[in-house]
């Protein structure tokens, strides 16, 4: 049965098997090679099929893998190799949470910069552009209608409502495509703020 993980999930098991990579660099690596990794949509989280995962990065990446655990061990080292797998769990955890606490605070500090610009903010300024193209085509009708009648001889009052027409739908498909736009924004930036502190809280229950 194929092994899905979420990508953060994947970013700290394939570190922990020795090709280190965080979970913003294997999610450029994943849109990469998209054909060959598709992530699997869960809620809003995205998951990938680790095994696959593995074989792909080991083809085309130079990884040197940590030798595989000792599937059974002495007696006198099981207090150490327990003792080991604490230390290495919590380092992990820890590893984590100051990932997401540092891309927190990266997304904040581009914020304030303006270097980032919130969705509400690209929602508000797309209205405001259907509201000016809509008064731009408006005046343009008119005078455009009035050129066509004296120019080719066509009903002036027709040309109008053709015009009004044409802008109409040009108006709304132009609408529509925006905010589709929005929408797939918005849902990438709940994702990556929903991986952030879920990294975060995991870090702290590690």
């Amino acid at each position: 049965m194929a092994d899905w993980l979420s990508i953060t999930d994947a970013a700290a098991r394939l570190t922990a098997l020795g090709d280190s990579i965080d979970r913003s660099t294997l999610s450029r690596y994943l849109k990469q090679h998209a054909e060959a990794l598709p992530v699997r949509r869960e809620g809003r989280s995205g998951l990938v099929e680790f095994e696959a995962l593995v074989v792909h990065r080991r083809e085309n990446i130079r990884v040197e893998q940590k030798p595989a655990p000792l599937l059974t061990a002495p007696a006198s080292a099981g207090a150490n190799a327990v003792a080991d797998a604490t230390a290495k769990t919590q380092s992990v955890g820890a590893a984590r949470k100051a990932l997401a606490d540092a891309e927190l605070r990266e997304m904040d500090l581009a914020e304030r910069r303006r270097e980032l610009t919130p969705t509400r903010e690209v929602d508000e300024s797309g209205r405001g552009s259907v509201v000016l193209m809509q008064s731009a085509f408006d005046r343009a009708i008119e005078p455009m209608a009035s050129e066509c009648a004296i120019k080719y001889g066509w009903n002036e009052r027709q040309v109008r409502l053709v015009l009004k027409s044409y802008a109409r739908i040009g108006l709304d498909m132009f609408h529509r495509v925006m905010l589709q736009h929005l929408d797939a924004m918005a849902s990438e930036a709940e994702l990556v703020q929903d991986d952030l502190v879920e990294d975060g809280a995991l870090a702290v229950t590690s």
